[in-house]
């Protein structure tokens, strides 16, 4: 299942940095995640307090999406197979019919792109809302993860104690993964929707 899931993983990135040309470009995918990663840190010393007031409502919330997701993601595999069919050429062919055959194959590839980098986000981005609830439901049994407050906590070297140095570690490391999947979870569906626009505004322009 992990393997799945880092397929899923690097296929989101390739939809990204691998352009329509099939040039690879890093710019974004390097930028997006050192600011999300820049982000991430800054949120966690930032909410020293309370970290999230209401997590039960932030869990319905991706749960809804991710039902809305999914319901989506099944529907694609259909309109992929039609696309991904391509038009032999006939036996005495004209020159208007060959170009013609051509056009919509290359037509055809191009929507097929964009749904594909489509339904590839969109699989990343419901993977990342599971990671999310989960990260949720842990908070419920465990509250002192959103609830601790760290501007509490005195640093004095002198009477270390190794179970409160414990605790705040773990506390961190989950706040930090829970603001990075969050905004990793938003910057996927923002790019899954430009890729739907993208691909409905080629079928627009090349309806007959």
């Amino acid at each position: 299942m992990i393997g799945k899931i880092w397929k899923i993983y690097l296929n989101a990135n390739r939809s990204i940095y691998i352009k329509e040309d099939n040039k690879k470009k890093y710019f974004e995918l390097y930028t997006i995640y050192l600011l999300i990663f820049s982000i991430s840190i800054f949120m966690v010393f930032y909410k020293t307090h309370s970290f999230i007031e209401d997590s039960k409502i932030l869990a319905m919330l991706l749960s809804l999406f991710s039902g809305l997701m999914y319901s989506v993601l099944l529907k694609i595999p259909d309109k992929i197979t039609k696309l991904n069919t391509t038009e032999e050429p006939k036996d005495e062919e004209t020159i208007d019919e060959l170009r013609k055959r051509e056009e919509k194959n290359i037509t055809n590839i191009r929507a097929l792109n964009y749904l594909k980098n489509f339904s590839f986000t969109l699989s990343y981005s419901i993977i990342v809302a599971i990671i999310c609830i989960i990260f949720v439901i842990t908070s419920s049994f465990f509250k002192t993860l959103l609830e601790f407050h760290l501007s509490s906590v005195d640093v004095n070297f002198k009477e270390y104690n190794t179970m409160l140095t414990i605790k705040i570690i773990v506390i961190v490391i989950y706040r930090f993964l829970f603001i990075f999947f969050m905004l990793q979870f938003i910057y996927f569906i923002i790019k899954s929707v430009i890729y739907l626009t993208e691909f409905t505004e080629y079928e627009f322009n090349n309806v007959e």
